[in-house]
């Protein structure tokens, strides 16, 4: 990715590979897969919460309550997922600003291609 500054290339370079190392696991994957998909969001006392609680996610892809907590804080960590708390619960969802951001960088490497630029 070129940049005139190269401490913002570098941070950006380092979102990247955070982001790709989380998503090389296909949990991880399911799990965004899940949170993409507005008819998993939640309802407390009849309000819609914008995001899905790890219960009901453990329970959508039948896996332990602990695996899918593990993963979730890898996807946090790369900031792909978001979190909300309502009371004493903790509500997950898509960081699409993240991800977008991930999708304009291979866009980038697909456009320099086309171009006929050499990515070497």
């Amino acid at each position: 990715m070129a940049t005139t500054n190269p401490t913002r290339g570098d941070a950006v370079r380092t979102d990247i590979d955070w982001a790709y190392k989380a998503l090389a696991d296909p949990i991880r994957r399911s799990l965004l897969e899940a949170l993409g998909k507005k008819q998993y969001f939640c309802r407390v006392d009849g309000e819609k919460v914008n995001g899905v609680c790890v219960q009901d996610l453990s329970s959508l892809l039948q896996l332990p309550q602990s695996t899918v907590s593990r993963h979730l804080a890898v996807l946090r960590q790369a900031g792909l997922v978001g979190h909300r708390q309502k009371g004493i619960w903790h509500y997950y969802f898509c960081n699409i600003d993240r991800i977008r951001a991930v999708q304009r960088w291979l866009d980038s490497l697909v456009t320099e291609e086309e171009s006929g630029a050499d990515i070497r």
